[in-house]
């Protein structure tokens, strides 16, 4: 074997795991995208109503969880409640 093929399969096995790669990358956000639809209207911990605005596209967190196919919701008062005794756990 010469360089020419050598450097045609090594070229070859390149494309091969590229490929592989992009259809997993693929499939990943296809699992996340079909998520989408159970993203709750209220927040997972205070039920506060989620308003369909910028701002709140923005301050909102969504956590997910693929093993429970679980989608929560969480507002920005309720996210510094929740760092505010992780950081006191932490303390202790």
């Amino acid at each position: 074997m010469d360089k020419k093929q050598a450097k045609k399969i090594k070229r070859s096995k390149k494309k091969k795991k590229e490929k592989r790669l992009a259809a997993e990358q693929q499939q990943r956000l296809a699992k996340q995208m079909n998520m989408f639809d159970k993203l709750p209207d209220v927040c997972s911990a205070c039920n506060k109503e989620f308003p369909k605005t910028r701002e709140a596209h923005m301050s909102w967190r969504v956590v997910v969880r693929n093993e429970e196919q679980q989608v929560r919701l969480f507002c920005p008062s309720c996210q510094e409640l929740a760092t505010k005794m992780a950081e006191e756990q932490n303390e202790v």
